[in-house]
């Protein structure tokens, strides 16, 4: 039997559909799942790593550029701000010895990220990082700055600075369906490693399952 072209286009968009009304029922059987107490999350662990090549550049006309580790004031600024509430609590974040790494324009903090040397403390998966590995998590940047190609140059000062203290191997969480996210992590050259599932029952029980790992 034949099939015409225009019965093939419809077939393949069918599947589209179909793949893409699954994703949404998915995440909304999960979502009224969390708000029953039943959390399943699932996720990527993913590996980083500072590239060859041209550092990723700002829009010209934004002004004097700096990226440094930020102090005790700044933090407090960036936490205390709207967008940066999304980055977690401090006491958690300092607790677990991270540091904050900020990338400024004409002086103000335009976007951060935190980083552990000592190990991987997410939520959705915990382990312990050998001597050349960080742990990469909690990143923001504001809205004022955003479209500007702030986040990827942060990332690769990130990973400059890093690589200055021995450090090669960075990894960071990404959560399954957090399509913008993976899309970030994608044009830095990520790669997923593992696939995971975080389920917590009631705030009683947690476990983390690994449903798959990619080859290295």
């Amino acid at each position: 039997m034949n099939v015409s072209q225009d019965e093939q286009r419809q077939g393949i968009l069918g599947l589209v559909r179909e793949r893409f009304r699954y994703g949404l029922v998915l995440r909304t059987v999960l979502r009224v799942l969390g708000s029953r107490g039943i959390e399943i999350i699932p996720y990527f662990v993913t590996q980083e790593s500072l590239k060859e090549g041209i550092a990723p550049s700002l829009d010209q006309g934004l002004g004097p550029v700096v990226t440094c580790l930020l102090s005790p004031a700044e933090i407090d600024e960036i936490l205390a701000h709207p967008e940066g509430k999304t980055m977690g609590s401090k006491e958690t974040l300092l607790g677990e010895r991270c540091f904050c790494f900020g990338l400024k324009l004409n002086g103000e903090v335009a976007a951060c990220t935190w980083c552990n040397v000592h190990r991987c403390h997410s939520e959705l998966d915990s382990f312990a990082l050998k001597e050349n590995e960080a742990y990469l998590c909690s990143a923001v940047t504001l809205m004022a700055h955003r479209g500007r190609n702030v986040a990827p140059l942060l990332r690769y000062e990130l990973y400059r600075y890093l690589n200055q203290m021995g450090r090669t191997d960075f990894y960071s969480i990404t959560e399954y369906f957090n399509a913008p996210a993976r899309k970030f992590k994608e044009k830095l050259g990520a790669r997923q490693l593992k696939l995971g599932l975080h389920i917590r029952l009631f705030s009683r029980w947690k476990r983390n399952i690994t449903l798959r790992r990619y080859r290295t």
